[in-house]
């Protein structure tokens, strides 16, 4: 691609042809899709820390909370025409003795998929689950489900578009026949879990609202980080991407992978109230359109196929329901590894002594069965080898597509496109970065505003994009006539209703402007840019266009 500081004749005016694609289709997405809406408040479910400590003390000695903003009742459930007989919120001490918020800390194993399409979070919940501090960030473990201290008020941390907000749930849970319906952990006293799900499907207006989803989000949302996707399909290099998974694993990093669903869904479930009647496993015991915990990835020694890269991965459904194919538990080629290698990796058991949801398959053959691989990480990875590098520097600053103003729309219109908001990256010359070759890595990013504020409609997901220009006036917004006669230095690419999209740029010391953008113009939306890099930079937003006269 041309550099930004590349001009060409009048004669020769830069011609570009914007695209916009939609999303694929969200995984274990149910029957019903709430009717959508512009953005207004995002206020739904969220308390200030004020309010919350107000709450508590207004309870009187013995009394247990009940939050009559998300009630134990079927509207907390659906808000479609779905019914769910039979079923009777409970508290954790009215279905266990002794029940704690987590026993013997968190970890992948804890999850446990219950009736509810929404293994995107889940999925995400387990890898998170890694590193339980962060789980206790979102879940503080100091919360008493009975006994001394007892409120039954819970509080739980969520990130949302740029900061950590709170959210307050009773612990009252879906039970039929005194067990959970919906997600639990694998020891019965431990309810993080369900009540983690819980605070969400508040967020989101009820807990069918988290019926599909995309994993990226979700882990964003427990951590903060940023979450990468990548289309296997789209990813021709499988030797440097398995390299990739390898380093992000063993750094940390949080991984899910999905599979797409080709058949038409049935429609059993609606009636049983189980989402997972919906999906079987196929010949090999896998389930299509379900999202999948990548809990390790290895490369063991074999005494005749030699090197054999691995994968890991958990069903968050904690059954059965595992690959049956090459590597599979239990099966012959792990007797070709040493049993050192096997401990190590706890591999090569029996079929049948743990049906647990995870087991360990060949890359070749997680490549060909899965579609999509999320990545996500508390920091950015500028040489995108899999492990956070050393920030200098992290930015943030929020911006506003206003119809009529500043919600220009793509580059098919220069003229409307110049009106987009504008922010000036400077990139400074001292300090050490990534790159040997005098450029400095940035990461940036620009994620539309998402936050629900009503329980009855979805926020609708814009098709948003960014493009990055080299400017020798850092003084003021790029003008149209710029963009007829100058190349960009990057962008983010095909505008996508992706909550965040992303691009990884090298640049030379200098100043350049960040244009976000939705791909239809006078589409009204809030955003926000961030921007990490290990050198130092100034971010800062350029003044507006004057507004127009008419």
């Amino acid at each position: 691609m041309a550099n930004g500081n590349a001009t060409i004749s009048v004669e020769e005016e830069v011609q570009v042809v914007e695209e916009a694609r939609e999303a694929p289709k969200n995984v274990e997405s149910g029957a019903f899709e709430l009717p959508e809406t512009d953005f207004e408040d995002g206020r739904l479910g969220v308390m200030e820390a004020e309010a919350v400590e107000n709450l508590r003390n207004s309870l009187a000695p013995g009394e247990l909370f009940t939050d009559d903003s998300f009630p134990a009742d079927p509207s907390s459930l659906f808000l479609s025409e779905r019914e769910e007989p039979d079923v009777v919120w409970r508290r954790p001490h009215e279905l266990v003795d002794s029940p704690y918020m987590f026993v013997d800390g968190a970890s992948r194993r804890d999850v446990v998929q219950g009736a509810l399409g929404d293994c995107w979070f889940l999925s995400s919940c387990a890898a998170v689950a890694r590193k339980p501090k962060l789980i206790e960030r979102v879940v503080p473990p100091d919360q008493a489900l009975h006994g001394d201290g007892y409120t039954g008020l819970v509080v739980c941390r969520l990130w949302r578009f740029g900061t950590w907000v709170l959210v307050v749930v009773d612990d009252r849970l879906p039970t039929k026949s005194d067990a959970l319906i919906f997600a639990r952990s694998t020891h019965p006293q431990e309810f993080w879990v369900a009540l983690l799900e819980k605070a969400y499907a508040k967020l989101h207006g009820s807990y069918e609202a988290l019926e599909g989803g995309q994993s990226m989000d979700a882990m964003v949302d427990l951590t903060g980080g940023l979450a990468e996707r990548f289309d296997l399909e789209d990813t021709p290099d499988k030797r440097r991407f398995f390299k990739l998974l390898m380093t992000a694993s063993r750094s940390g990093a949080f991984i899910t992978a999905s599979r797409k669903k080709d058949q038409p869904y049935d429609t059993q479930w609606l009636n049983s109230g189980d989402w997972r009647l919906a999906y079987r496993t196929d010949e090999h015991g896998l389930v299509e359109g379900h999202a999948y915990t990548v809990s390790g990835v290895a490369t063991v020694s074999h005494d005749t196929l030699g090197a054999v890269n691995l994968v890991r991965v958990r069903n968050p459904w904690a059954n059965a329901a595992e690959w049956t194919g090459a590597w599979a538990d239990g099966d012959e080629r792990w007797s070709g590894v040493d049993s050192k290698q096997k401990s190590r990796l706890g591999a090569g058991r029996s079929s049948s002594s743990l049906h647990d949801g995870e087991f360990w398959m060949s890359y070749q053959d997680f490549c060909d069965e899965f579609e999509e691989v999320t990545v996500c990480t508390l920091g950015p990875d500028f040489d995108h080898d899999g492990t956070v590098d050393a920030v200098g520097q992290v930015k943030a600053i929020r911006g506003e597509w206003m119809v009529g103003r500043t919600a220009g729309g793509s580059r098919n219109d220069f003229e409307k496109f110049a009106t987009n908001p504008q922010f000036l990256l400077e990139v400074d010359e001292t300090g050490a970065g990534v790159c040997s070759n005098g450029s400095c890595s940035v990461l940036v990013a620009v994620m539309q505003e998402h936050r629900r504020s009503r329980r009855d409609f979805g926020v609708k997901m814009l098709q948003i994009g960014f493009v990055v220009y080299q400017t020798r006036d850092p003084t003021r917004p790029l003008p149209a006539d710029y963009f007829y006669h100058h190349y960009e230095e990057s962008s983010s690419g095909v505008y996508i209703n992706y909550r965040e999209v992303l691009a990884r740029l090298e640049l030379a010391p200098g100043s350049y402007v960040i244009i976000p953008a939705t791909f239809t113009p006078d589409t009204p939306g809030q955003f926000m840019v961030r921007v990490y890099s290990p050198k130092p930079f100034h971010l800062s937003a350029l003044p507006l266009p004057p507004a127009s006269d008419g």
